[in-house]
């Protein structure tokens, strides 16, 4: 089969979805599949692994950049011949497509409150513009399939374009258990003298490219109410910084939060951590928290997120209401950091066992099953 995979950048510096299509793309190859990758950025190190397909983009506004990519995917499918095209991200001309970013119409919701930013934020050009194109992909009877990654966005895009469920299929996310995986526990030692912990402090591990999105000030403002004072918190990737070292100045635990910038060995501070939290304020499904799980570090996070689907409360992690729901984030913490030494461990093989059962080779199984039912109707005489 000859798939075109559409994603604006194709590379491995970037989020979790330009991450999830290189894989995708190699797994597709390693089956024997022919793949083309449509798209206007590759990593100079990636180009020789796939055939790229550059197109433009109208750069004069946010906007006019979303729409004129989408537009111009749709142009160059129509000069070629595929299988299948399945975009990984917004595009027109396609034939099965997953909700890889935030669904703009609930993110719009959920980000601007009280409900008179909200109206105002649906005149700006550029949600206007996001809304529209999702709109047009979602409910046009060329795209056969929509794949989403959990049972929050399977229920919203159903309920904010009048999708029927028989056109959604959710496939979980999955995760390279080569690089994310409880010998990660090994490096435990050697991060904590890298941060230079004392034996009776705890670490806590956030990682985001998103920090207001990802609830990261009111991490910091639990931090400093919880009873417990012995835990630290890891801040990796890249954010605004200088303001939230001077919000974790104002709750006078700048000692206790420590900035590292992107880190290339994310699976080691996973395996030294004691809880990994992501309070994000929605999210499809942030990979980040099953490569967590994979390396056995428990999970807090919110309930707004697709995120939920795997999370056994008291077993493998937490969840909250909100990402600003302080005073639940903060029981939890205690309770988290009060539990024994085997209760931890106990947790720990939870998280293993879930991460277990989700392979990335699982995911894409999953999505050639999808793949076979959208080429039947596309061909279907």
């Amino acid at each position: 089969m000859h798939i075109a995979l559409v994603k604006g950048r194709y590379s491995l510096r970037h989020g979790g979805s330009e991450r999830y299509c290189v894989n995708l793309s190699r797994q597709l190859k390693k089956r024997g599949h022919d793949v083309s990758v449509i798209g206007h950025t590759i990593d100079e190190e990636l180009q020789d692994e796939v055939e790229f397909i550059p197109v433009r983009r109208n750069m004069m506004m946010s906007s006019t950049k979303n729409r004129s990519f989408a537009e111009n995917c749709g142009k160059e499918v129509k000069k070629r011949k595929f299988d299948l095209v399945y975009g990984i991200g917004r595009a027109f001309g396609l034939d099965a497509v997953r909700v890889t970013e935030r669904l703009q119409s609930h993110w719009l919701r959920v980000n601007y409150k009280p409900q008179w930013r909200y109206q105002m934020q649906t005149w700006n050009p550029r949600h206007r513009t996001l809304v529209e194109m999702e709109r047009q992909i979602y409910q046009s009877s060329d795209t056969k399939r929509i794949i989403t990654q959990s049972q929050l966005d399977r229920r919203l895009v159903m309920e904010n374009y009048g999708i029927s469920e028989e056109k959604i299929r959710i496939v979980y996310n999955g995760v390279d258990l080569g690089q994310f995986n409880l010998a990660q526990r090994d490096s435990r030692d050697e991060i904590r003298e890298e941060l230079a912990l004392s034996s009776d402090q705890k670490l806590m591990v956030f990682a985001s490219m998103d920090f207001p999105g990802k609830g990261l000030r009111y991490i910091i403002e639990s931090l400093s109410r919880m009873q417990e004072d012995n835990v630290v918190l890891a801040v990796l990737g890249k954010g605004p910084i200088p303001q939230y070292q001077a919000i974790a100045k104002e709750f006078h635990v700048q000692e206790r939060v420590q900035f590292l910038g992107r880190r290339s060995d994310i699976q080691r501070f996973y395996g030294a951590g004691d809880l990994f939290i992501l309070p994000t304020a929605y999210e499809p499904f942030p990979n980040v928290n099953l490569e967590a799980m994979a390396c056995g570090l428990p999970v807090l996070t919110t309930s707004t997120s697709g995120g939920a689907d795997i999370i056994r409360e008291q077993e493998n992690g937490y969840l909250i209401s909100a990402i600003d729901a302080v005073e639940e984030m903060i029981e939890l913490l205690d309770t988290h950091f009060k539990k024994s030494d085997s209760e931890l461990d106990a947790m720990r093989a939870n998280c293993w066992a879930t991460a277990e059962q989700m392979p990335i080779e699982k995911n894409v199984e999953r999505t050639l099953e999808v793949f076979e039912e959208v080429l039947h109707e596309k061909f279907r005489v």
